[in-house]
C-alpha cells in the first residue's frame, strides 16, 4: 500500500464546464476572425466522417469546418483549460492540442452521435481530452445543442453560454442537434497523448 502515495482521481462526469471563463473581448476578436474568413471566401470545406479514411454522409455529420492551426492564439486558452480540467479530473499522459477546428453549424446542420477517440495519423497518439468553446450567442440561434451521454446512460445538454468552455473525456458519445434557426459556430480541439494500452 505504500506505493499509493496518492489516491487515483476518478471522474464523476465524463465533462467539465467552465462558464463564461472567456473575457467578451477575446470571444469578440474570434467572432470577427471567423466574420473576416466568410468575407473574404475563405473555403469552409463539407465536414466528413472518420479521421484518416475520411468519408462524407450529410444524414449524420452535415456542418462546414475550416482550421486554426497549432500557432493560432486561442489554441493557448483552450490548452490552459484542458490542462486545468485533466490535472483535476482525469490525469491522463498528455503531449500535443491538435489545431483547432472551427465548425458552422447553419440551418438544418448537426452532427449525429459519435466519439472523437482515435489515434494519429502516425498511429503513436490518441486522442484522448476534447474541447469545445462557444463563440455564438444563444440568442442567436435555435437548436444546436451539444449533448452527451454521460456514465450512467443519462443525456445531458451541455450549456450554452458564449465564452464558456466544456472539456471532456474523447470516448464519450456526444452530438450537435440539428439547429433550426441562425446559425452557431463553435471552437472545437482534441488533445493527445500516448495510445491506451
Amino acid at each position: 500500500m505504500d506505493n499509493f502515495k496518492q489516491p487515483h482521481i476518478i471522474a464523476a462526469s465524463p465533462l467539465v464546464y467552465y462558464i463564461n471563463v472567456i473575457p467578451k473581448k477575446l470571444i469578440d476578436i474570434m467572432v470577427e476572425e471567423v466574420m473576416e474568413m466568410e468575407k473574404n471566401d475563405v473555403n469552409f470545406e463539407q465536414s466528413g466522417i472518420g479521421g484518416n479514411d475520411t468519408w462524407f454522409d450529410s444524414k449524420i455529420r452535415n456542418s462546414k469546418i475550416h482550421w486554426w492551426y497549432d500557432s493560432h492564439w486561442a489554441c493557448s486558452i483552450i490548452s490552459h483549460y484542458i490542462g486545468l480540467a485533466n490535472r483535476q479530473y482525469w490525469e491522463y499522459d498528455l503531449n500535443i492540442l491538435q489545431s483547432i477546428q472551427v465548425s458552422s453549424y447553419g440551418e438544418g446542420c448537426h452532427y449525429s452521435w459519435h466519439s472523437d477517440y482515435g489515434t494519429s495519423k502516425d498511429g503513436n497518439m490518441t486522442r484522448k481530452l476534447s474541447a469545445s468553446i462557444l463563440i455564438t450567442d444563444p440568442s442567436e440561434y435555435e437548436g444546436g445543442d451539444l449533448e452527451f451521454v454521460d456514465y450512467h446512460n443519462n443525456i445531458i445538454q451541455s450549456p450554452k453560454q458564449r465564452g464558456s468552455v466544456i472539456v471532456f473525456d474523447s470516448r464519450v458519445p456526444h452530438r450537435v442537434t440539428p439547429v433550426t434557426k441562425g446559425k452557431r459556430i463553435s471552437l472545437v480541439t482534441w488533445m493527445l497523448g500516448p495510445k491506451l494500452k
